[in-house]
């Protein structure tokens, strides 16, 4: 029981909190929204104004966002032009085609590293990547390596090294992981038996800020080198690795800005990796914006599935990758089917699973995520059509929790789904 005495405390406490000011708060920008909340739109939205008011520096960043929520159309197209009608594509009369995944398991028996490139905004890279992995699983590679693991620069940091089969999947392992077909790579990679190897640059390894692009360029990939030696082959010399990097990382001879990460590792190594590019060689969203290349490609092929190409026993890629990497993908321009990706439903480990969806307003993602995860990157995911009363999913076989974004945020679960 409070005294009188107690009461006249009590009543002072209370005044005192009454005035004290609320502790300094801001709200979240679109980008820690993104990282801490695991919201797509807000930063999605936000890009696209930037990028239609003309800031350049949001187009480069909106396309490789675009292609996390499945916006092909901004992820591929925004910077696309036409071909001149008269332009002339190269002459391919004396090439030769293989299907690509067997060529890369041939090639790669006798390989101890295989490194394959992407374009950070193609998401098709990522599928394919998917299926270069699991085809080499059974030779014996059992490292995943890639630039978009970050190395922890704090002991208690997220880390790829720790994360195994079931864990959920941190977006602070690595900004690409984002896109979930890249996720999906990485859970499957992992129940595979792969584990996960990180080298990128740290920021003690990082040039002064008055260093010149060649300069940078050269301190970037002499690090990559040297930390993939360090965390991986150091302890184990003979292990097979699988690495996914970006661009012009996986050149093996010097090409324009100088030795690029391939190049150091096989010189630092002795080890002949596997090279692969893809980088370069996807289709337009529409024909007549094909670069030459791939044109040539396409016209003379006319491929139904990823294809290698060579000429005189040259992998046959754009100027800067010819005669600087082992193989060269083309990837086939496929139709939409149940309106996604056709790359993605040629997946043979990916079932086409439509569901209901509930009324919503505005801007929305359809998401499904691993019901063992919890709510963290979602396994597929795309955005909605105004309207839209059903979707299609392409999922592995596991069970699902089926969700919405909306401008509003992240909308209470609404289904399960087993596949």
């Amino acid at each position: 029981m409070l005294t009188r005495r107690g009461l006249g405390l009590a009543a002072v406490a209370t005044g005192a909190l009454a005035v004290r000011p609320a502790w300094s708060q801001t709200p979240l920008s679109a980008e820690q929204q993104f990282m801490v909340e695991g919201r797509y739109l807000p930063q999605y939205l936000e890009l696209k104004a930037q990028a239609a008011a003309g800031r350049p520096a949001a187009g480069g960043f909106l396309a490789q966002y675009a292609a996390f929520l499945g916006d092909e159309t901004t992820a591929i197209g925004s910077d696309e032009k036409d071909r001149p009608a008269d332009a002339e594509l190269p002459d391919l009369s004396d090439a030769e085609s293989r299907e690509a995944l067997s060529a890369i398991v041939e090639a790669a028996t006798a390989r101890q590293i295989v490194i394959l490139n992407e374009a950070h905004n193609i998401s098709g890279h990522r599928g394919f990547a998917t299926r270069v992995m699991r085809a080499l699983r059974p030779l014996g590679f059992d490292i995943f390596a890639a630039e978009t693991f970050l190395q922890p620069q704090q002991e208690a940091a997220p880390s790829i090294r720790r994360y195994r089969r079931g864990d959920p999947l941190h977006s602070g392992f690595g900004y690409y992981i984002a896109d979930p077909v890249y996720a999906e790579a990485v859970r499957e990679a992992a129940e595979l038996g792969y584990t996960f190897a990180d080298y990128e640059w740290r920021w003690d390894q990082r040039p002064p800020a008055t260093a010149s692009g060649d300069e940078q360029i050269a301190a970037r990939e002499a690090a990559q080198a040297g930390n993939l030696v360090e965390a991986v082959l150091k302890g184990r010399p003979d292990a097979r690795i699988f690495v996914l990097c970006g661009y012009s990382h996986a050149m093996e001879l010097e090409g324009r800005g100088g030795l690029w990460f391939a190049a150091r590792l096989k010189a630092l190594t002795g080890i002949d990796p596997l090279t692969i590019e893809q980088s370069w060689n996807w289709p337009a969203t529409r024909p007549q914006a094909d670069a030459p290349h791939v044109a040539a490609v396409l016209k003379r092929f006319q491929p139904t599935a990823p294809i290698v190409v060579s000429r005189n026993g040259i992998a046959f890629a754009n100027s800067d990758f010819e005669g600087r990497v082992d193989l060269s993908v083309f990837h086939p321009r496929l139709d939409r089917v149940a309106g996604r990706p056709g790359w993605l439903a040629a997946d043979p480990l990916r079932k086409a699973v439509e569901v209901s969806i509930p009324a919503f307003e505005g801007p929305a993602l359809l998401q499904a995520l691993h019901m063992q995860e919890g709510m963290v990157i979602p396994a597929d995911h795309f955005l909605l059509e105004a309207g839209q009363a059903r979707g299609t999913m392409m999922l592995r076989p596991g069970a699902y929790v089926l969700r919405l974004e909306t401008t509003r945020g992240i909308e209470p679960a609404f289904g399960e789904i087993v596949v």
